[in-house]
């Protein structure tokens, strides 16, 4: 097994000039502290060679290796077995075609820098609503966003990828006429198959001037939860809408409130007349504003804060039913009562208009949930490790009323990006052949199973 000196000296010759390697003490933090690697080595490569070659090199030493992008990945399996992160951070530049309104980037570009590179060509793409988070990991899990009403999911406008596979190979340009499977399973298990180095997606022209009404409802009364619940399951959703629906403690007090994110794409008049039944039950604050396209996920940067342990569950919801959320809130301030360190605990529901996903073919990419009402994660955040067994039990308390009572039966679907460590493979891409489908790819192009430590597929 390779050590420190063996990188610095073995590696650091077949890498760039700029490309980096540093010890455990120059570890990356993630967002989840709780399952994240304790590597020996942590390698920042500059270009896709780079990648390629670390990967050459940690299988030539029998170590195994792990690609950090945003960092925000819930699923690091077998995270103790990972000996080499390879963080991408710094292979990030963005460049816009603008007659084409292609853009390429790197894979360690994070939301925020797509974000402002589309912005300031006048142009937007589906992308995740926290800045921080690495826009290929979110992608090749499916991609859901604010846009994805008018354009889909970002798979549906992923044009190509550049990956490195199992041996440390560097495939450039893999789409649906290079190799028809393989691009089927990376739209959606990507990165059980290789590490995504560069990718091109499709963006479009700005509406409205890329303007948007955005902001946050806060219903400090809890006798309100079952009227902000059925209000949200009854609205119609058009194509300019999403809305996010949180429990959680809100500064400065912490106390454990409700809250809703509304957004409209379009003028604030029509904003009002859009959300006028949320904006009825009465909020205790309201604070909403126009937003510019590169400022609507600023709302979102403490979610997205990394470090910290946070072992969330996800699921996709068919609905969200009142009694069960009078039980949920209950069981939410018991916690935070029992656990003062997890004042950060919360749980997310976001509903997207769908019509534009569902009008694509659901066996055209191993992404399988595009009929999920809701996405849903229950996320405890604390310090103190001794609070695992707490936290998780809470966690999955929450998964099981949502599975019994906002859940249609026996449909259990859960959003990668956001599942727990645990989830079957069932209920992360759906009947048993398309799982026969990815295992059948994973075994032609990581018969070894070197990416283990990612969502593992064997």
């Amino acid at each position: 097994m390779a050590n420190l000196d063996d990188f610095e000296t073995g590696l650091k010759v077949r890498l760039s000039e700029k490309a980096r390697i540093v010890g455990s003490d120059g570890t990356v933090l993630r967002w989840d502290g709780s399952c994240a690697p304790n590597p020996t080595a942590t390698v920042f490569p500059r270009c896709e060679e780079d990648v390629a070659e670390t990967v050459k090199f940690c299988r030539q030493k029998g170590a195994k290796c792990f690609a950090q992008g945003g960092g925000h990945g819930c699923r690091v399996r077998n995270n103790e077995e990972v000996d080499v992160v390879i963080c991408l951070r710094e292979m990030n530049v963005v460049e816009v075609d603008e007659e084409s309104g292609r853009i390429t980037l790197g894979g360690g570009t994070i939301v925020k820098e797509l974000i402002e590179a589309a912005t300031a060509k006048k142009l937007e793409v589906t992308t995740g609503i926290c800045n921080s988070v690495g826009v290929m990991g979110s992608t090749l899990c499916g991609g859901i966003g604010r846009y994805m009403g008018k354009y889909g999911l970002a798979i549906d406008n992923l044009l190509s990828v550049n990956f490195v596979d199992a041996t440390g190979k560097l495939h450039r340009g893999v789409n649906q006429e290079t190799d028809k499977d393989l691009w089927w399973a990376i739209r959606g298990a990507g990165t059980s198959l290789g590490i995504v180095t560069e990718a091109t997606m499709q963006a479009h022209p700005q509406s409205n001037d890329g303007l948007s009404w955005t902001g946050k409802l806060i219903f400090g009364d809890p006798s309100k939860l079952e009227a902000v619940v059925e209000t949200i399951n009854d609205l119609e959703m058009d194509e300019n809408m999403c809305v996010h629906f949180l429990l959680a403690c809100i500064p400065p007090t912490h106390a454990p409130a409700i809250m809703v994110v509304p957004w409209y794409y379009g003028p604030e008049e029509e904003a009002e007349k859009v959300w006028k039944s949320l904006l009825d039950i009465g909020p205790t604050i309201k604070e909403t504003f126009m937003a510019p396209a590169d400022r609507l996920n600023d709302g979102n940067d403490p979610f997205g804060e990394m470090g910290g342990r946070k072992p969330g569950v996800g699921l996709g919801l068919d609905t969200l039913d009142p009694k069960a959320y009078r039980h949920i809130w209950d069981l939410y301030v018991h916690f935070l009562n029992e656990n003062p360190d997890a004042v950060r605990t919360g749980m997310v529901a976001e509903r997207y208009p769908k019509t534009k996903a569902l009008s694509l073919d659901r066996d055209s990419a191993a992404f399988t949930h595009r009929d999920s009402r809701y996405e849903a994660i229950c996320v405890p955040w604390y310090t103190d490790e001794k609070l695992d067994i707490r936290a998780n039990t809470f966690a999955q308390t929450i998964r099981n009323i949502w599975i019994q009572k906002c859940c249609q039966r026996n449909k259990i679907q859960s959003y990668i990006a956001v599942s727990g460590l645990n989830e079957p493979l069932e209920s992360l891409f759906g009947e048993r052949e398309r799982i026969d489908k990815l295992m059948a790819l994973k075994k032609k192009w990581d018969p070894e199973n070197y990416w283990g430590a990612l969502m593992d597929v064997e």
